[in-house]
């Protein structure tokens, strides 16, 4: 569980909505910390937990599904959305490399197309069910 707890470990006082609906944040949303840690470090804990030899995100979830951990509705959401987050992160460093900036792993909500705000904010919802999923799992509310 201590282990598991490490996925709030990054995270802002002011919520993602906010800076996707743009909010005062100005740097950007950045992906990794808000999305893809934690997404990451769960399924982590639950291979760990589960004594999985399996080393990839994927296959760990796809592991943990055939071992009923979680449902393989889980499994496909959070792969999915894993997927998702991390294709917009590798867009957003090319799209600052392409602007002579350093890469951040920030992604300018501003800029992004109704239909991506959408699908990124469907993706940090399936994140935040994941989140709610782990501290329920690990009972992360007692340490």
């Amino acid at each position: 569980a201590r282990f598991a707890a490490a996925m709030d470990a990054f995270g802002s006082t002011q919520g993602w909505w906010n800076r996707l609906l743009g909010g005062a944040d100005s740097t950007g949303l950045n992906l990794k910390k808000e999305g893809i840690f934690p997404v990451v470090h769960g399924v982590r804990s639950l291979a760990l937990q589960a004594q999985l030899s399996e080393t990839g995100t994927a296959d760990r979830l796809e592991a943990l599904a055939a071992r009923g951990v979680i449902s393989s509705r889980q499994a496909s959401d959070w792969t999915q959305c894993l997927h998702y987050l991390m294709g917009m992160k590798l867009q957003a460093g090319l799209a600052e490399i392409d602007l002579d900036l350093p890469v951040s792993g920030n992604v300018d909500v501003t800029r992004l197309s109704t239909l991506e705000r959408d699908l990124l904010k469907d993706a940090l919802g399936v994140v935040k069910q994941c989140k709610t999923f782990l501290r329920q799992h690990f009972r992360l509310d007692v340490l």
